[in-house]
């Protein structure tokens, strides 16, 4: 009867194995497991074993928690002489993308050493432990710590980098596993609650810093992975961990928290976690234990340093017997202080320090300190102290300037102070000293000083009682005024071309002005009065120095000249020009027929610009004053014909510039081969005297268009050509022994003997550009505007022309 009742039993535990086996359902990533309300879903695999897996409260665990038991789960005990292998498993659903993440459990296995032991397995879903043999790692299988035996206490594991990714996006089983073997042993087996497996980690605690008798502060360091939800803090005085329902004292987003409100003389106990959600945190990790000291109030021995003109230095004993300390200061005599509580300085730091700011400069103070516990107060220090005067330079302002002297008015004004100014012409390198009065007047009045001379000024202070001067001032620059008689200022050139310059200078007030110049060498000047500070020469000779002066002049009375001021007039340049591409139509032949010189033909190929101004077979001689003057301009083309339009320049006047005038022939876009013109040289066009000083022929071909000077064009060529201008041959010249110029040289009036009254002049320089002409009154020319130099006169006389040289000096 009895085997028979052994044998339904056997078969109806199997048969609920089997039942459980089947019904095991998948829990959710992060995994948490506390057996509060049942086995939590796990299937216990104990068939025919000696010594099961269970779950309840026997006596020496926690209440409900998973356990070895040889008696059914009334004890957490096993047989030893009993072999059994015994697994405990739950799936768990492991999201995709997983990788590492923390299991920690609490256990408690004694055991014997490497015979009896509690081991921990993550294997797939598809591998299934069978009681009475052991899992071995592999085909998947990942056997998770060491043995866990040996322990007879409650103990907690945590692995915080345990990587799931060949878990991930699949189900995966976490497995612990009982064996013992038949011979030896120590109580009790195995014990396993508080699972935890997710990805919330856990912070590291630090040492608690900042600890007062009735303050401190909690310190950790994040995770490698911060929890999004922050921090929660427990503490008590108990060291009773909490669980995982337990309620935190608090909560923090930062790695630290401020304690306060505690009692002095007393040692507490923390604990910390990662709040990853409201449903996801980690583990409570201890930090610890600290103590507050006991209270004390005795008043600090201070000393004082660094004292300035707004700040000091207030210095103590580091001291952890204190909350905190109570500082207040005020000017002597004042009724209220300015009050403010400061933490206790931490070691290493064996001083506190605090700094009083914003104080008055020059202004006697008291300064209190007092230990502060538990919202004590003891007794105050007491300490005075006088602020320095206000060492910062004062702000400097210059007025009332004359030809020699100028206000100085500095400010503020301390009245514990003396002031000292010094000054000096800038550029110069000794300062002059000067002791200024005594506060609270702060303007002087600066004499001795040159006309129109730059100085510069700095003010600094010294604080009575004290030999050290404080900084100087930033300079302050000013210019005494200037007289009539002193040389304008500001003589300079804002435009210079080959043949002119715009010249200006600073005006003086009611003066009219004498501007004179000369070439450098010339004995004399050339002089131009003008009402204005500006005016143009014209005249002058390219590549040739010259030097100038001005002066003013008022109520008729002449200052003084400025020194020389130098200048060069530069050479003729052109701008540049060009087609960005003659691939297509080019300039094939150009020829120049001027009359009365030989004809000029060049012949080219294609190129977007040429410089033939270099090239001898190219040059061209004109006659001033020529007229039917022909030039030719033949076109090529590569595949395609297009419309082409011509414009030629020629320099006349050897300015630098083609002129719209200056324009000899254009030709509207078109197809032909060759398109021809004619145009005249203008009587006054510049003569080439020198080979070097010629003027230039442009000749643009551009594509649909008529070139534009100085503008590139897209499609098409440009080409310059050397030009020189000669004076047309003299006819029928009066009698040069009969027509005399007198004096030579000459300063003003130019006198002319043996003319009529018809007779009219031009003026030439020597490299023949034409500079003035008229008739001739009065037998004589007025030549007190020329400069310095060597001149060609032309006299036309009834159709009858001479030519002489005179020097102008």
């Amino acid at each position: 009867m009895r085997e028979k009742y052994s044998f339904l039993l056997s078969f109806l535990s199997a048969v609920l194995a089997i039942f459980i086996l089947n019904s095991c359902t998948t829990a959710s990533f992060p995994y948490k497991q506390e057996f509060n309300t049942g086995n939590g879903g796990f299937t216990f695999v104990n068939t025919a074993q000696t010594n099961k897996w269970f779950y309840g409260n026997a006596a020496g665990n926690p209440p409900n928690a998973i356990y070895i038991s040889n008696t059914n789960g009334g004890t957490n005990a096993y047989n030893i002489a009993g072999a059994s292998t015994a697994h405990a498993y739950v799936d768990i659903a492991i999201p995709a993308g997983t990788n590492t993440t923390i299991l920690s459990f609490d256990w408690r296995a004694s055991g014997e050493g490497s015979e009896d032991y509690l081991r921990v397995w993550l294997v797939p879903t598809s591998f299934t432990p069978a009681a009475g043999t052991s899992i071995t790692a592999g085909a998947g299988r990942i056997k998770v710590g060491n043995d866990f035996n040996i322990q007879s206490t409650w103990k907690t594991y945590i692995n915080s980098n345990l990587n799931l990714s060949s878990f991930a996006g699949t189900n995966m089983r976490l497995v612990f596993e009982w064996k013992n073997n038949n011979n030896g042993g120590s109580q009790p087996p195995a014990a396993v609650d508080n699972i935890s497996l997710g990805n919330c980690f856990i912070p590291t605690p630090m040492p608690a810093s900042s600890v007062s008798p009735t303050t401190a502060i909690l310190n950790w360091a994040a995770p490698s992975l911060a929890p999004l939800g922050g921090y929660e803090y427990y503490y008590n005085t108990t060291n009773v961990q909490p669980t995982s329902g337990t309620n935190p004292t608090g909560t923090s987003g930062l790695v630290s928290v401020n304690l306060s409100q505690l009692s002095q003389n007393t040692t507490y106990y923390w604990w910390v976690r990662s709040v990853c959600s409201p449903a996801d945190k980690s583990l409570w990790i201890s930090g610890g234990s600290f103590t507050t000291p006991s209270c004390n109030i005795t008043s600090p021995v201070v000393t004082l340093s660094d004292i300035t003109h707004n700040s000091a230095s207030i210095r103590w004993p580091q001291s952890n017997h204190a909350d905190a300390f109570q500082i207040r200061y005020r000017p002597v005599g004042s009724p209220s202080w300015t009050v403010t509580n400061v933490p206790i300085a931490q070691p290493p730091a064996t001083m506190n320090i605090f700094n009083l700011t914003n104080l008055l400069p020059a202004t006697f103070y008291e300064t209190e300190i007092a230990a502060v516990c538990n919202a004590t107060i003891g007794g105050y220090s007491h300490q005075e102290f006088s602020t320095r005067c206000d060492p910062f330079p004062p702000n400097v302002i210059i007025s009332n300037i004359t030809s020699t002297s100028a206000l100085i008015e500095w400010s503020p004004v301390s009245t514990n102070s003396t002031y000292v100014m010094r000054w000096r012409e800038v550029g110069t390198t000794t300062w002059n000293p000067v002791t200024l009065p005594v506060p609270p007047a702060n303007t002087f009045t600066l004499t001795g000083l040159d006309v129109n001379k730059t100085y510069e000024v700095q003010i600094a202070n010294k604080c009575n009682g004290e030999t050290t001067l404080n900084p100087y001032s930033n300079p302050k620059v000013f210019t005494t005024e200037r007289v009539c008689e002193t040389p304008p200022s500001g003589l300079t050139i804002t435009q210079l071309f080959p043949t002119s310059a715009a010249i200006q200078w600073d005006p003086f007030p009611g003066a009219t002005y004498v501007l004179r110049y000369r070439k450098v060498g010339i004995p004399s000047w050339t002089e131009i009065s003008s009402s204005v500070n500006n005016l143009v020469l014209t005249g002058l000779t390219e590549l040739t120095k010259y030097e100038m002066m001005v002066v003013n002049v008022c109520n008729g009375i002449t200052g003084n000249y400025t020194p020389p001021y130098y200048f060069t007039t530069p050479t003729v340049i052109y701008c540049k020009m060009k087609g960005e591409s003659s691939a297509g139509e080019h300039i094939s032949k150009v020829t120049l027929k001027p009359v009365g010189k030989k004809t000029m033909e060049n012949e080219s190929g294609a190129s977007a610009y040429t410089d033939y101004t270099g090239v001898p077979k190219t040059f061209i001689e004109m006659i001033q004053g020529s007229t039917d003057n022909e030039i030719i301009i033949e076109k090529k083309w590569t595949g395609n014909t297009y419309n082409e339009g011509i414009a030629v320049w020629i320099d006349f006047n050897r300015n630098g510039e083609f002129d719209i005038n200056e324009r000899i022939f254009t030709s509207s876009p078109n197809s032909d081969n060759s398109v021809s013109g004619k145009f005249n040289v203008p009587a006054d066009a510049f003569v080439s005297m020198t080979d070097y000083k010629y003027v230039v022929m442009r000749v643009a071909m551009s594509r649909g268009d008529i070139p534009v000077n100085c503008t590139d064009f897209k499609n098409g060529e440009v080409e310059d050509y050397k030009v020189v201008i000669q004076k047309k041959q003299v006819v029928n010249l009066l009698d040069q022994n009969e027509v005399l110029i007198y004096p030579n040289p000459v300063k003003t009036l130019l006198y002319i003997k043996n003319i009529s009254r018809k007779a009219n002049y031009k003026l030439y320089s020597v490299s023949g550009q034409f500079i003035s002409g008229g008739i001739i009154l009065d037998n004589k020319i007025d030549l007190s505007k020329l400069i310095n130099s060597v001149y060609v006169i032309s006299i036309e006389d009834n159709g009858n022309i001479i030519q002489k040289k005179f020097i102008k000096e």
